[in-house]
């Protein structure tokens, strides 16, 4: 099967898309770093997990055993923005490149899940909550709880493992001034 890909584009100065153009490999999460953030997971009997992009399957995979476990790939035919059953946790290293494709993945994310989405971001990815967009958030109930850093020797700088919940901790705060 031919990879299928969505149509957006990228901003041309975008290093990590040019990078990706030349080798698929450097978006695949190493399944150790998969397993390991699993374990940061509040994980509940029968909550339904989805993997939304799963490329290798490598959240997938080590999804624990008393989750129902479900997946999406667009190269198998799956595709993510025609997925519409409501699952408790999402958790993946969702395309972050362009930064529309990834905000349409945690639009559509907000819509069907019930408690908690996980994402695996590089750090830059995380302009893309923008004052507006959080705000957005906040008006379907949706707050960044938790960030927690992570490297892959592969990847190039830092990343970041999101926890977004329903629940507002005030652990992320934004002013709409300008400045």
């Amino acid at each position: 099967m031919e990879n299928k890909i969505w149509e957006y584009e990228s901003n041309e100065n975008d290093n990590l898309s040019k990078l990706v153009e030349k080798d698929k490999s450097i978006v695949m999460t190493n399944p150790e770093m998969a397993k390991y953030l699993i374990g940061l997971v509040n994980n509940q009997n029968g909550d339904t997990w989805l993997e939304p992009c799963a490329g290798d399957k490598a959240f997938y995979n080590n999804f624990p055993p008393n989750v129902t476990k479900k997946y999406c790939e667009i190269n198998e035919g799956k595709d993510f923005f025609e997925f519409n059953e409501e699952v408790d946790i999402i958790i993946s290293n969702p395309p972050f490149v362009p930064r529309k494709l990834f905000w349409d993945f945690m639009v559509h994310s907000m819509t069907i899940t019930r408690k908690k989405i996980y994402w695996l971001i590089n750090i830059s990815s995380l302009n893309v909550f923008t004052p507006k967009r959080l705000n957005e958030m906040k008006e379907k109930s949706w707050y960044i709880n938790s960030i927690h850093i992570v490297s892959d020797k592969r990847w190039f700088g830092r990343y970041s493992f999101i926890e977004i919940g329903k629940v507002d901790n005030n652990f992320f705060k934004w002013s709409n001034k300008g400045f």
